[in-house]
């Protein structure tokens, strides 16, 4: 008895936190025939293309070069677990994006290569490579590869904007397998807890009424109305076992929920949504 009500109380104090999107740090590495100030540009550029397309705070440019030694990162810094981890002490990041920016001066095209990093951690992945023929296609080009560079993240849900200026999110929910909710759990609690107390009664009312049965002119009517009191609160505990049961059997089967699309208003109005499989 004493489990069961800590169970349900760790149960009811327990509660959900939504996690803050991962922090990912574009970290400058070896640049070549390109200036600090073009490659910080770039690099914003990418953290700005990452943050619009995927659900990651992405910092980049000038904000993460300040907070970089002055005298900059020894060029193995990113297969060295002990340099990434304070790169990212330092940016604050839980995810880090090592670029390595080439101008081959045919026509002003720059390659951008990029690896992958944990801080602290001897994992590294190399990234594809992404070719730039002009400054004003950066963004949509970084854009376009945002899941490939962090094929973990997230996409991010659109706004779409609709007749009269107001704008609209659409979304998908995933579809989610039957499993215990907090309802259900707290019936199978009452259900363990209610057929215990049958159990205890239904033994202690039988123990009982044999010796009565045993010794009949030694049993009291007082014996009687305890047999009597036992079995009632035998016959009740599993009525409310039973009931606790099918309501846990119910909750159970019916907390699975199909995919559906979610659209919500950016601006007034209420959201709405509808089901559908796909």
């Amino acid at each position: 008895m004493v489990r069961a009500v800590a169970l349900l109380a760790s149960i009811l104090m327990s509660s959900g936190v939504a996690a803050a999107d991962p922090r990912v740090a574009i970290v400058p590495g070896i640049a070549v025939n390109l200036d600090t100030a073009r490659v910080d540009a770039l690099s914003q550029d990418l953290a700005e293309a990452l943050s619009q397309e995927l659900e990651v705070e992405a910092v980049g440019g000038l904000e993460v070069r300040r907070l970089l030694p002055a005298e900059g990162l020894p060029p193995d810094c990113v297969t060295t677990p002990a340099c990434t981890a304070e790169v990212g002490k330092r940016t604050k990041a839980t995810q880090l994006l090592f670029i390595v920016m080439v101008d081959s001066g045919a026509g002003g095209t720059i390659q951008v290569d990029s690896t992958w990093v944990e801080p602290g951690k001897n994992q590294t992945v190399s990234r594809p490579a992404i070719d730039l023929t002009s400054a004003s296609e950066a963004k949509a080009k970084f854009a376009g590869s945002a899941h490939l560079l962090l094929p973990d993240a997230k996409v991010r849900q659109k706004a779409i904007t609709g007749g009269g200026g107001i704008g609209v999110r659409t979304k998908m929910t995933p579809a989610t397998p039957r499993h215990f909710t907090l309802a259900s759990t707290v019936t199978a609690v009452g259900t363990a807890v209610a057929l215990g107390t049958w159990i205890g009664f239904g033994v202690s009312t039988i123990s009982a009424y044999d010796k009565c049965q045993g010794n009949v002119p030694a049993c009291t009517d007082g014996d009687m109305q305890s047999i009597r009191t036992r079995a009632l609160v035998a016959d009740i505990s599993s009525g409310i076992a039973a009931g606790a049961a099918i309501a846990t059997v119910v909750l159970y089967v019916t907390s699975a929920k199909e995919p559906h699309v979610i659209v919500e208003p950016t601006s007034q109005g209420a959201a709405i949504s509808w089901l559908g499989r796909f």
